[in-house]
């Protein structure tokens, strides 16, 4: 098992160095240089001064050269410093990462823990009340446009009932509440994006989890569980629900690109200070440093989500820690 883990881990480099070369181009290709937000606005910002920047900033050079020196930065942890503000890119990550990570982690662990349940017991009546009555309400989730729900959970929860905050992470008056109270308002202010990013990822998760459990159910173990006199219960979730982990954990290491993504989405929507809204900022200003640098997290973060996913197949089948020594 360590063997196959410092092999992922050595694997994951080469494919970390392609994402980023091929980020790197795309921002090439993008119309717009990082020097607009600073000179094309300003009525004092000759053909010189652009000039002169770029060869500043390095970008006059060929971009295998400027790609080869972004790197050399990076495997130092240094991602230079934003265009726009002069700030230092890793600070600014560092900021916002925590902020991120939360929301998606939130987002992850409710629809795990919520789209399991669902799918083992509408597996255990296919076609019952149940059945069809969550199949109707994941699809509405999975259908309906994410920005779309957002925008009408603030309309329906914020605007019109009050429920929650419509924006923001805090409170005006955060800095002057307890600490406990703090959290409950950071809290409170994440309930709506979390719940959205919830409700429209149960749909996939939900449905492979409904039809391993039917196939499972359908096996002569449990046919011998249940001849036995063994509880349901001890029959779904112990026998039934472990044998049909392995597409689950699928979709589960699949579905942390679209949380991330998604956070994108709602950050901006929902004015959250996250890596979504900063992602989002740069790109309008051209910012290359700062979207770099959240591509390489992002992509990161993305790499390290399946390999958790690999190594929770081993955890889930036997077989495969044995076929792995």
């Amino acid at each position: 098992m360590t063997a196959y883990l410092l092999r992922r881990l050595l694997g994951l480099i080469p494919v970390l160095l392609g994402i980023t070369l091929i980020s790197f181009g795309v921002m090439k290709l993008a119309p717009g240089e990082p020097t607009d937000a600073s000179l094309q606005f300003n009525p004092k910002a000759s053909l010189e001064a652009r000039e002169r920047m770029e060869r500043l900033l390095g970008l006059d050079q060929p971009l295998h050269r400027q790609y080869l020196r972004w790197l050399g930065r990076v495997a130092r942890l240094d991602f230079d410093r934003s265009f726009r503000d002069g700030r230092l890119v890793t600070d600014q990550v560092l900021e916002r990462l925590p902020v991120t990570v939360t929301i998606n982690l939130a987002a992850l662990l409710l629809v795990f823990g919520i789209a399991v349940p669902l799918g083992v017991f509408a597996a255990v009546r296919p076609g019952g009340v149940f059945d069809r009555l969550t199949t109707v309400l994941v699809f509405i989730g999975y259908s309906a446009p994410g920005f779309w729900l957002a925008l009408l959970a603030i309309a329906s929860f914020g605007v019109t009932l009050r429920w929650f905050p419509v924006s923001g992470l805090h409170a005006i008056d955060h800095e002057a509440l307890g600490l406990l109270r703090r959290g409950l308002d950071t809290a409170w202010h994440l309930v709506l994006p979390v719940g959205v990013m919830t409700f429209v990822g149960l749909a996939g998760l939900s449905r492979y989890a409904r039809s391993g459990m039917i196939e499972v159910l359908r096996q002569d173990y449990i046919r011998t569980a249940r001849a036995k006199g063994l509880s349901e219960r001890r029959i779904l979730f112990h026998h039934g629900l472990r044998n049909a982990l392995l597409p689950i954990i699928t979709i589960l290491g699949l579905a942390l690109p679209d949380l991330i993504a998604g956070s994108v989405v709602m950050e901006t929507i929902f004015s959250i200070p996250g890596m979504g809204r900063l992602f989002y900022d740069a790109v309008m200003a051209r910012d290359q440093n700062v979207v770099m640098a959240l591509v390489t997290v992002g992509a990161l973060l993305t790499l390290l989500g399946n390999l958790l996913a690999d190594l929770a197949y081993a955890y889930a089948d036997p077989r495969i820690r044995v076929g792995r020594r």
